[in-house]
């Protein structure tokens, strides 16, 4: 094969990690891989450590960098601008793959147009006292014949960035990464592209390693922000829209219909009031009002009340130590998102 593979990796403050990531890149045994690393205004030493990299390797690693930090979504958009490839793989700086991973996802690729492959992902998350320890993903690998969809919808499986390689022609079905996005930018750009005749080729080996932290880098606030709220109500908008464009809305509404009201309890639970209410209007707009709640009290309340006012009794009793151990989580979760926002 002689396919010229570009892995565009966004760097912002990954000085201790994304050198591994380099190095991991540069030990695969496909040979026609650029790797370019686009450092999104570090503050740190990571563009020092990126530019080093690419002193001693060049035409293999190709820094660019961006003055002003925007975000992944927009650092990934610059690094494809720069990528020469006719493949392309997004590998965060923090993410590994085997030696083996390129090549296998390259040759799942090859002759099948609109192709994008993926491989097995393991999970690894470094401990408070700095050691890894595997992590459980909580969803599985999709095979080829997975609905995508229905998988996204129900939240069954989904091929991570790190074990995903995408052809050209593929990654040209969107218009690349949407930048007002900070939360499943990776999963509205695989969507986007499924809706319009991507699909999925399963590669016969090769192993991604998706990294998490404890501590700061993982507190519970970051993944939960009011914006990364939005951002997951606007995956759920756009394939809304996508199907609708393409005339296959209506073999989705159920699921798409349970997907918003599930959301709309989450943003209850985290205080979102307003985004709540609008994901609870999205929901019945499709399928009409429908329980959401799983525990039998729960749905009780709920149909007696409805979904907003049962979680404000809930979360008035749950302050009085009546409550469920799901409860307390969303309440201890609450109280980090108010604590994480910005005084006013």
């Amino acid at each position: 094969m002689s396919a010229l593979v570009s892995v565009v990796t966004a760097c912002h403050n990954a000085e201790s990690l994304v050198g591994e990531t380099i190095e991991s890149v540069l030990a695969q045994t496909y040979p026609h891989v650029e790797h370019v690393v686009v450092d999104d205004a570090s503050t740190d030493g990571s563009w020092e450590v990126i530019r080093g990299y690419e002193a001693r390797h060049p035409g293999r690693v190709r820094g660019v960098r961006v003055e002003r930090n925007r975000g992944p979504s927009h650092a990934r958009n610059r690094g494809v601008e720069a990528a020469r490839g006719e493949l392309l793989m997004f590998l965060d700086a923090d993410d590994l793959v085997t030696p083996d991973t390129l090549q296998s996802l390259a040759e799942a690729v090859e002759g099948r147009p609109l192709a994008v492959s993926f491989c097995d992902c393991r999970g690894w998350r470094q401990q408070a006292d700095g050691r890894w320890a595997e992590a459980p993903r909580d969803i599985g690998i999709p095979d080829e014949n997975t609905d995508l969809f229905r998988a996204f919808l129900l939240h069954t499986a989904w091929p991570p960035t790190c074990s995903t390689l995408w052809r050209r022609d593929a990654y040209d079905l969107t218009e690349g990464y949407d930048e007002e996005m900070v939360r499943d930018e990776d999963t509205d750009l695989l969507l986007h592209a499924y809706a319009r005749g991507a699909r999925l080729v399963r590669a016969r080996s090769g192993i991604g390693y998706y990294r998490s932290f404890e501590g700061t880098r993982a507190s519970v606030s970051s993944g939960i922000s009011e914006a990364r709220f939005r951002s997951s109500m606007k995956v759920l908008d756009k394939l809304a829209a996508e199907l609708e464009r393409h005339g296959r809305r209506a073999d989705y509404e159920d699921l798409l219909s349970r997907s918003y009201h599930k959301a709309a309890l989450h943003g209850f639970q985290m205080g979102f009031r307003e985004l709540a209410r609008e994901c609870l209007r999205k929901g019945r707009a499709l399928t009409g009002p429908r329980l959401i709640s799983t525990h039998p009290v729960g749905r009780m309340l709920e149909r007696l009340l409805g979904l907003e006012r049962k979680e404000t009794l809930a979360k008035r009793l749950a302050g009085l130590g009546v409550t469920t151990p799901r409860r307390r989580r969303a309440l201890r979760l609450e109280r980090a998102v108010r604590a994480a926002e910005p005084a006013p």
